[in-house]
């Protein structure tokens, strides 16, 4: 799980490096490996703003404007992403995914720079402009990571295994193709239930595994397809759970119902910092419920000082907060701790739930 980088002497000298993510795009580490080097990689002496810094801030190898020692490729971003959204790490996916799809609507529209500085949100002037490894790594990390979208041609199926950011109420995809059929979804929930909505043409067989991610607070009531009952699996894991169903895809609106109660999540919505600035978002490290799913740990770091809000799924459910407020907004407020001299602090919030 961990990359190696050569010092001046071409000597070997392991470092977490964000080059460990690749095995977890073909889920290849033990679970519990990839946890902890997630964890690692979350943290702001990894990942900057702009995205994903090759090694660690604190490595005695780095340097912010060396090509393999510490700049920021979006290409090794959305690597990220898609490993974090396989391990179920979906706030840090999330992030890196808006970190790079952000990149495409700063400077030239649409165009995906190659590399930028480790230290400061500046492209190089050796850098690409346009690199289509970078704008493929905001495609990927979309289709892949968020929606969990495959196709199966061979056996006429599609996978769709999304996590959704917590404050996402819809979406849609249009004209996902498995052999001769094209198939539309479109998606709505609220607080107590989810509604998924999927249209085909052409002909031939096709089939749906349906499987969005759930907070393992929640609780599946029931599960229908055009009014009748629908067989489901709940399939957990340290970090969520997923509920999973398959059912062929008709001629006509198909349409899955699932009702629901206490699901929770929480949103963080981060952006560019202006050109030539460092640093100051909010990163989450990790997320973990208590056995009886009351309470919710939430190891986060920001600027000494700083301000910050994360939004609430469901914030009703939330009886009182530790090092932060919940505000009339529904959304939860903290102010960091200062810290002398350092770039990051790290603060731990807890949120204290009803008995499930």
């Amino acid at each position: 799980m961990f990359a190696f980088a050569l010092d001046k002497e071409n000597q070997r000298v392991d470092e977490p490096s964000v080059l460990s993510t690749v095995p977890m795009w073909f889920e290849l580490p033990e679970a519990a490996h990839a946890e902890e080097m997630i964890t690692r990689l979350a943290d702001a002496d990894h990942a900057t703003d702009w995205g994903m810094r090759i090694i660690s801030s604190h490595s005695k190898l780095y340097d912010a404007s060396g090509y393999h020692y510490g700049s920021v490729w979006p290409l090794f971003t959305g690597w990220a992403s898609v490993g974090e959204y396989r391990y179920h790490r979906a706030l840090p996916a999330y992030s890196n995914l808006r970190a790079n799809a952000m990149l495409t609507l700063d400077g030239s529209l649409g165009h995906d720079t190659e590399v930028l500085s480790g230290d400061y949100y500046q492209s190089f002037s050796t850098s690409s402009p346009h690199q289509i490894w970078s704008a493929a790594m905001v495609v990927s990390p979309i289709l892949r990571g968020l929606f969990g979208l495959h196709t199966d041609a061979l056996d006429h199926r599609i996978t769709l295994a999304p996590h959704l950011p917590a404050d996402w109420e819809s979406f849609a995809v249009r004209n996902v193709q498995v052999g001769p059929v094209s198939v539309d979804f479109k998606f709505h929930k609220t607080t107590n239930s989810m509604t998924l909505e999927v249209t085909r043409t052409g002909k031939g067989d096709c089939s749906v595994e349906f499987s969005p991610a759930f907070s393992l607070r929640a609780q599946i009531v029931s599960v229908e397809m055009n009014g009748k009952s629908l067989e489901f699996q709940v399939q957990p894991n340290d970090e969520d759970q997923h509920l999973f169903m398959r059912f062929p895809i008709n001629d006509g609106p198909n349409i899955v119902l699932i009702n629901t109660k206490k699901d929770f999540g929480l949103a963080l919505t981060n952006e560019l910092p202006s050109l030539g600035s460092t640093s100051h978002g909010l990163r989450v490290i990790s997320e973990s419920w208590n056995k009886a799913r009351s309470e919710l740990k939430v190891e986060v770091s920001g600027v000494p000082g700083g301000e910050y809000e994360l939004g609430v799924w469901n914030p009703a459910q939330i009886i009182s907060v530790e090092n932060a407020t919940l505000t009339k907004q529904g959304k939860l407020h903290m102010k960091m701790p200062d810290g002398q001299g350092a770039e990051y602090v790290h603060r731990t919030m807890l949120i204290h739930f009803g008995p499930n």
